[in-house]
């Protein structure tokens, strides 16, 4: 069979079953792109962009989610697909019912177990009712999980996981697929737009063929980007969520629109890490919500007092816990670093902090001009135990006997911030309606000296 083309036409020319030439030929037009029928869009109604999770997951798109590591991607990803599969809301927010498809390369089974045992509790339903309905599949430790591969030329190869990929969709009728995450299944180079560009149509091919919607997980780089790699990441789909940390509270994420092609860029939400969970405050008991803003508060006071004792360190200046000129939480109430605290609350974070071996009284801090020994507050982690000795002021006197530190030293407790259990990544969080923590009833470490006992600390 040989093929000629002419303007417009391609002509093939036909061989008999020995090769030879039959002399018949069939004239085919050339490829073209399929375009649209206007004249069928005049006579039908357009529809607005549909969403799973208005504004933030547009439908049969794929969604990118990005944030730093430990920021609750994965968990979102995962508490949004059993929302999809139980029918419920998802932060307040309405979730279009339909079976999904959670698929993780980072996470094993016995933590995604736990997982969504945790997230089925907080949303209000059961391991039981979302069975058929939400698939989990894990891929740790599975190798050759890359969906293509790229050739010297550029060219890219859909690869055999790809395939799976496909199947699974089908086999399962999922409607929102998680893929968790990007570097475990691209194996471009995220640097080159055309490799980006090439795999998200691949995805999107997913999309067209299957009508699915997507969340493709990413990591920011180390610049703080809200993506890492070639822009492409985000010129190539319609819709980013980024998540964050806030400032004033560990547990606290921020959910916003990086970039929103069908919704307004900007959009956010604030909700809590809790118990494996994404919850918001309004959603936690009164006991528990009272707790959680006692501790955040605590938190804030520890972080504003180790800023100012920081801040008077580095200026050479001493700050005590025995009230008088020094008295630190007077010294800090005046201060810039303070953002505003007053001394009865540095007092209590003094209090805290002590408790906790956070900080330690009566310190060594520096000598001045003659030699003499300057103490104070000192941070626990920059304290030397015990304490080197003061050195001779004649190198030529025979060696004393170290002076013992007997100042009180309280007793080092982990963690350094008074939190709820499980406000790291991997411990759980109470949910046990523990009553909130009575900060007062802290022991004060000096509180056993005498009230006549002269300070030996000084200013």
């Amino acid at each position: 069979m040989t093929s000629t083309s002419g303007p417009g036409m391609t002509r093939t020319l036909q061989h008999d079953d020995f090769g030879a030439d039959a002399g018949i030929y069939e004239e085919t037009p050339p490829e073209a792109f399929e375009l649209a029928d206007l004249t069928l869009w005049a006579r039908t109604a357009p529809t607005p962009k549909a969403f799973v999770m208005a504004p933030y997951i547009p439908r049969d798109d794929v969604v990118i989610i990005t944030g730093d590591g430990g920021t609750n991607k994965s968990t979102l990803a995962l508490q949004i697909s059993a929302c999809a599969a139980a029918g419920k809301q998802m932060l307040g927010m309405d979730v279009v019912p339909s079976p999904a498809l959670y698929i993780t390369a980072e996470d094993d089974q016995r933590e995604n177990h736990w997982r969504i045992a945790k997230i089925a509790h907080a949303i209000g339903t059961t391991l039981d009712d979302l069975s058929g309905r939400l698939h989990i599949a894990s891929l740790r430790g599975r190798l050759n999980n890359e969906l293509a591969t790229f050739e010297g030329d550029g060219k890219m190869r859909p690869a055999p996981a790809y395939r799976m990929l496909r199947e699974t969709i089908r086999q399962t009728g999922a409607k929102l697929v998680t893929l968790d995450n990007v570097a475990h299944l691209f194996a471009g180079n995220e640097n080159d737009r055309s490799n980006v560009t090439a795999f998200i149509n691949l995805l999107y091919q997913l999309c067209g063929d299957l009508a699915v919607t997507i969340l493709l997980i990413a990591h920011r780089n180390k610049a703080g980007d809200a993506y890492s790699g070639s822009t492409a990441w985000l010129n190539a789909v319609r819709s980013q969520v980024l998540m964050e940390r806030a400032d004033e509270d560990p547990d606290v994420r921020r959910m916003s629109l990086g970039k929103a092609n069908y919704a307004r860029a900007g959009e956010d939400i604030t909700f809590r890490w809790h118990d494996f969970a994404l919850v918001r405050d309004a959603d936690l008991t009164p006991g528990m919500a009272q707790q959680i803003a006692e501790i955040t508060a605590a938190n804030a006071a520890n972080a504003r007092f180790l800023k100012c004792l920081a801040a008077v360190t580095a200026r050479r200046e001493t700050a005590g816990h025995i009230k008088g000129t020094n008295y630190a939480p007077r010294k800090f109430a005046g201060m810039a670093e303070a953002e505003g605290m007053k001394e009865k609350q540095f007092e209590k974070a003094m209090e805290r902090l002590l408790h906790l071996g956070q900080i330690r009284a009566n310190q060594q801090l520096w000598q001045d001009g003659n030699r003499h020994w300057k103490h104070g507050l000192k941070l626990a982690s920059e304290c030397v135990d015990p304490p080197a000795a003061t050195p001779r002021d004649d190198l030529r006197a025979p060696p004393t006997q170290d002076i013992e530190n007997t100042a009180q030293t309280p007793r080092a407790a982990t963690p350094p911030y008074i939190n709820i259990p499980g406000a790291g990544l991997e411990a759980s969080a109470p949910g046990n309606g523990r009553s909130p923590i009575d900060f007062s009833a802290f022991e004060k470490p000096w509180a056993s000296r005498a009230a006549d006992e002269p300070d030996d600390v000084e200013f």
